[in-house]
């Protein structure tokens, strides 16, 4: 079985939304979903982008919506890059200035 391409995890209070492989329009809702119903709990929130490999514009319009939503209600809410991380994914976060906006850490 190959693994699901956007998995949750609740650990110690906090929602890990983890994305593997790419992500374009096709998981955007899903994804979007899944954010809205983690922070109306009240979860913060790190999303792990380490295995993910490439996301297109429409995903990172819910990142930054998601964000935006974290902040209203005091939550906090991250991104995980590592060495693995697809260079794409880390190359438009850097190119487009949202490592900062989107709180990104190594």
């Amino acid at each position: 079985m190959s693994p699901q391409p956007i998995s949750v995890n609740v650990e110690r209070d906090r929602a890990v939304v983890t994305l593997r492989g790419e992500h374009e329009a096709y998981t955007a809702d899903k994804l979007a979903r899944q954010l809205t119903a983690l922070l109306e709990e009240g979860l913060p929130v790190s999303i792990d982008l380490r295995d993910a490999t490439f996301i297109d514009s429409t995903v990172v319009g819910v990142l930054i919506a998601a964000r935006r939503r974290a902040d209203e209600r005091g939550l906090a809410f991250e991104m995980v890059l590592g060495r693995s991380t697809g260079w794409p994914v880390r190359r438009m976060l850097e190119i487009t200035g949202l490592e900062e906006q989107l709180h990104v850490v190594d």
